[in-house]
């Protein structure tokens, strides 16, 4: 019997080869094996089809792609009577009656206070002169009161010119003299301030703004300043935090559990063919410190020089491959529900109404991670409540996989949703032993965000040394962040006391954590939880 393979291809038919295929089974008296092959490959061509559909109707959706629960129950929501998706369990009690919902306005609790530290500026809304006259005896009205009202608002920055004055003496009986030396800067004799260049480094790698359009920003205010000169100062900047970025990955690496993600960065590179190449940023957390690694290519070598000769960590990642040998090497991988539920979520975006059955199981879980973290739960206590409340949930998801992936085929959606829990199970339950262990990887996915959202801007980086020096900045601010410290006055704070002689066995007092504790205004978290030292010491540079 013909088989579908003989005719041609599905993907990519071939007319003139299926044209002389039916010639050839006409002339030979094989109708029913020309049938036969052609039903199949009508098949395949529409399944094919719907699978190409059902892939543009998903790239076309509107954005932001939703994975809540409720979402996805409403999607699938038909107006057939018999049809509709069960409503998920919801409390009724709390829910507040109409007249509960009445009684609430009116009550709001009004617009906050202006921050106390910052500076008031007195404008003063006087009465008009037409209106300083008494109406009814002609007499001028004097000042009583005012009532004031806060209003938030900024003072443009300036772009001034700093002209620096040497001072030269001499000695007035023979003909010593002497010059005040220049002060040390980032760029040594540059045109360009200190202050300048730093602010274009926050805006670059903080506010994601490129070099370029900083330039355009600077030639609207009547200043002209060429990208390159700008771009080389900002490097030159980054290269002298460099030591605190070191630093900052050696904390990083030290004992406690890791985590880690990567993600692609193009490279401009004029010896290669096409002059641009993908590098790979990984970004690895350890408590509060956050390393951008850059390796150009993701490989397993990668990460190994990143962790050194200590191979037998506990690593939380997703699925990859890549980090397989920290299992052979003695290591843990902590899998990520976030991406075993995220498969499970485009089969019930495609209609798949049993994926939607295990995004509800799932959604139990983390409902019981959500409770650890409101009620303030510690290492241990998190775990019992896992083990209490979470092993039950998981058992029950078991069943569920079971239960289909023997019929779900593995090509479809659902069952690459099936195939990606069943094959991670072992590393997606780890974190039912160490209370440490999250539930997800999503930590690892929003601090490469800053690198994405950059990367989106400024596009590119120049040559591995761009890419690392990109690496070691991204660094410093996600640290900072991690650590509530303002990451812009951090830097301003940082770079002159390295640029004026900070000296290199006191380095490790300029790390976040420790800076925090000689500068509190610094830190941008929650007032009442500032870690204060007992002795607070301003540092000397």
């Amino acid at each position: 019997m013909a088989s579908r393979e003989k005719i041609t291809s599905a993907f990519a038919p071939d007319l003139d080869a299926l044209r002389a295929w039916l010639q050839t089974m006409i002339a030979t008296l094989k109708f029913v094996e020309m049938v036969t092959a052609i039903v199949a490959l009508l098949a395949r061509m529409r399944d094919l089809h719907t699978d190409l559909v059902a892939q543009l109707a998903h790239l076309r959706r509107a954005r932001p792609r939703a994975e809540s629960l409720d979402r996805l129950e409403r999607q699938l929501v038909l107006p057939l009577s018999g049809l509709l998706v069960p409503d998920a369990a919801k409390p009724t009690d709390d829910t507040p009656s109409d007249n509960e919902k009445k009684k609430r306005r009116g009550h709001h609790p009004g617009r906050n206070a202006p921050p106390a530290h910052l500076p008031r500026v007195p404008v003063f809304n006087r009465v008009p002169p037409e209106l300083r006259v008494c109406p009814s005896c002609g007499t001028m009205m004097t000042t009583v009161s005012h009532s004031s009202c806060f209003i938030l608002n900024v003072i443009p920055a300036r772009v001034v010119v700093e002209e620096r004055l040497d001072e030269t003496i001499a000695c007035p009986n023979d003909n010593t003299i002497v010059s005040a030396s220049p002060p040390p800067q980032i760029v040594e004799r540059g045109k360009l301030a200190d202050t300048l260049i730093v602010e274009a480094v926050c805006d670059k790698f903080i506010e994601h703004l490129p070099i370029e359009r900083q330039c355009t920003r600077f030639a609207r205010a009547g200043v002209d300043i060429a990208p390159p000169t700008l771009g080389r100062s900002v490097a030159a900047a980054i290269d002298l935090l460099a030591p605190v970025a070191r630093l900052i990955e050696d904390q990083t690496r030290a004992p406690g559990l890791l985590g880690t993600d990567a993600t692609g960065l193009p490279v401009l590179d004029p010896s290669t063919p096409e002059g641009i190449r993908s590098g790979t940023i990984w970004a690895w957390t350890n408590a509060r410190w956050v390393t951008f690694f850059y390796s150009p290519s993701g490989d397993a070598e990668s990460v190994k020089r990143f962790l050194g000769k200590d191979l037998a960590r506990t690593v939380q990642c997703d699925g990859t491959s890549v980090t397989n040998f920290l299992e052979r090497s003695g290591g843990k991988r902590p899998g990520c529900w976030a991406h075993g539920r995220r498969r499970l979520v485009e089969a019930a975006r495609a209609g798949d109404r049993i994926a939607l059955e295990g995004v509800r199981i799932i959604a139990r879980l983390f409902a019981v991670e959500r409770e650890s973290t409101l009620a303030g739960d510690n290492a241990e206590q998190r775990r019992d409540r896992r083990q209490r409340a979470s092993r039950p949930i998981l058992d029950e998801l078991r069943a569920w996989i079971d239960r289909h992936k023997t019929f779900i085929p593995p090509k479809t959606p659902l069952g690459r949703g099936l195939g990606y829990l069943d094959r991670q199970w072992r590393r997606l339950l780890l974190f039912l032993e160490d209370g440490n262990i999250e539930a997800t990887n999503n930590r690892r996915e929003r601090e490469l965000r800053r690198l994405v959202l950059g990367r989106r801007n400024w596009l590119f980086a120049w040559l591995d040394e761009g890419a690392q020096r990109t690496a070691n900045i991204l660094s410093i601010i996600a640290t900072c962040i991690a650590h509530d410290v303002n990451p812009r006055a951090y830097l301003h704070r940082v770079v002159h006391c390295i640029v004026h002689g900070w000296p290199q066995a006191k380095l490790r007092d300029l790390l976040p954590d420790r800076m925090l504790g000689a500068y509190p205004e610094l830190y941008v978290g929650d007032p009442d939880a500032l870690p204060m030292p007992a002795a607070v010491r301003p540092l000397a540079p």
